[in-house]
C-alpha cells in the first residue's frame, strides 16, 4: 500500500457557520445532521468540550510515531477553530507529508489577507457545490457565493492546490460543463464530484429518506454526464476516475463500490465513499475507523489511552489493517437493506 493513503482525518471544530442542506436537511431545523456526524464522530454530548490543541498535537506525535504520515483537518468548519494553522505548522514539524484542510471556504480569504500567507498546507479542498451564484446560495443557507469566489483567487496566490468538492445532487446536473470551466477559471486546480452520503440509523426518518431518493446520484451517471462533454475516457482506477485536462485542470469521479472495506461494511447501514479507508478522529478525541461500528473496526478513546500510555498499541492495529480487500457492491446492498428505489 502507498505511504500516503495511511491518513487521518481530524475533526477540529463541532460547529459550522454554513447551513447547507445535505448536512441538514431541506428544512434546515435540525443541528448537525448524520451527515455532518460523519465527519465529526464524537462519542460524548457536545456539552463535555473539546480536545485541547497540547493533546491533539500529543495523539499525532503517536500515529506518525506508528507509520500514519496524511492528515486532513475537517469540522464543522476547521476554520473555525483558532488554532488550525497551528495544528497544521506542527504536522508538518511532525513529519506528515501530506497536510490538507476541508473547509467552506468563508474565512479563507480572509485568514491570507491578515497573515499574508498560508501554513504548511499541501492541499485545500474547498466544499464548491455549483458556480450558479443563486443555487450555491441556496445550498449553504445564506449569501455565501461572492465571498467563498473571493477566498478561493486570494488562497491561489499561496498554494498550488486547491480542489472543489462537490456533493453531486439531482436538481443541480445541468451546470457541469460551466461549473468545471468556471472552477479552472478561479483558482481551482482540481475538482471532486463526489457521490451524495446517507448515514441512516434505527431512527432514519422518511424526510432524511426522500432527501437521498430525491438528489442522489450515482458515479455512473456523474461519469456518463462527463462522456457527454466528451471530457471523460473509459479508463479509470480502482477508485474511479482522475482526468488530468490539457490546461492542467484535474477532474476526479469516486466510485464508492471501489474502496478499503471490512467484513463488517456490508451489514452496515451507512452509505460512505470511505470503507476503513481513514482513520478518524473526533473533537472530543474519539479516534475510529468507522463512527457506525464501534468496537468493531476499532474505538479508542484517545486521552484515556494517551494518558496511560497505551494509544500505540491500540492504533498500531488500525495501521496495520488498511490494506486493500475484495471490491464489494456496497450501494446495491445499500439500496436493498433499505428498500430504496432510484
Amino acid at each position: 500500500m502507498k505511504e500516503f493513503e495511511r491518513n487521518i482525518r481530524i475533526a477540529i471544530s463541532p460547529v459550522c457557520n454554513m447551513n447547507c442542506i445535505y448536512c441538514i436537511g431541506d428544512n434546515r431545523n435540525i443541528h448537525n445532521r448524520r451527515m455532518a456526524a460523519m465527519e465529526d464522530i464524537r462519542d460524548t454530548p457536545l456539552s463535555n468540550g473539546c480536545i485541547s490543541t497540547e493533546q491533539l498535537l500529543d495523539i499525532l506525535n503517536v500515529f506518525q510515531k506508528v507509520g500514519f504520515n496524511g492528515i486532513s483537518l475537517t469540522g464543522g468548519e476547521p476554520m473555525l477553530n483558532k488554532d488550525w494553522d497551528r495544528i497544521i505548522n506542527s504536522a508538518a514539524d511532525i513529519g506528515f507529508k501530506r497536510r490538507e484542510i476541508t473547509t467552506n471556504g468563508l474565512l479563507l480569504g480572509e485568514y491570507c489577507n491578515k497573515h499574508d500567507k498560508l501554513p504548511e498546507l499541501t492541499t485545500i479542498k474547498v466544499s464548491f457545490d455549483t458556480a450558479d451564484k443563486n443555487n450555491f446560495n441556496k445550498i449553504t443557507g445564506g449569501d455565501n457565493f461572492d465571498r467563498v469566489v473571493a477566498s478561493v483567487r486570494i488562497a491561489r496566490k499561496y498554494i498550488d492546490n486547491i480542489r472543489a468538492n462537490r456533493v453531486m445532487l439531482k436538481d443541480q446536473m445541468d451546470d457541469l460543463e460551466y461549473y468545471l470551466d468556471f472552477c479552472y477559471n478561479n483558482g481551482f486546480t482540481s475538482a471532486n464530484l463526489m457521490e451524495l452520503y446517507a448515514y441512516p440509523d434505527d431512527n432514519w426518518n422518511n424526510e432524511e429518506r426522500e432527501f437521498f431518493e430525491k438528489h442522489f446520484v450515482s458515479y455512473k451517471e456523474t461519469c456518463n454526464i462527463l462522456k457527454k462533454y466528451g471530457i471523460i475516457d473509459e479508463n479509470r482506477h480502482r477508485y474511479g476516475h482522475s482526468i488530468k485536462m490539457s490546461n492542467g485542470f484535474t477532474i476526479l469521479a469516486t466510485d464508492s463500490k471501489y474502496t478499503i472495506r471490512d467484513s463488517e461494511c456490508n451489514k452496515c447501514k451507512v452509505f460512505c465513499q470511505q470503507g476503513k479507508f481513514t482513520v478518524r478522529i473526533a473533537t472530543d478525541g474519539t479516534i475510529t475507523m468507522c463512527p457506525n461500528f464501534n468496537g468493531k473496526l476499532y474505538s479508542i478513546d484517545g486521552i484515556r489511552c494517551l494518558t496511560d500510555g497505551t494509544l500505540e498499541e491500540k492504533i498500531r492495529p488500525m495501521y496495520e489493517s488498511l490494506a486493500f480487500t475484495p471490491e464489494e457492491n456496497v450501494f446495491d446492498n445499500f439500496l436493498k437493506r433499505h428498500s430504496i428505489e432510484l
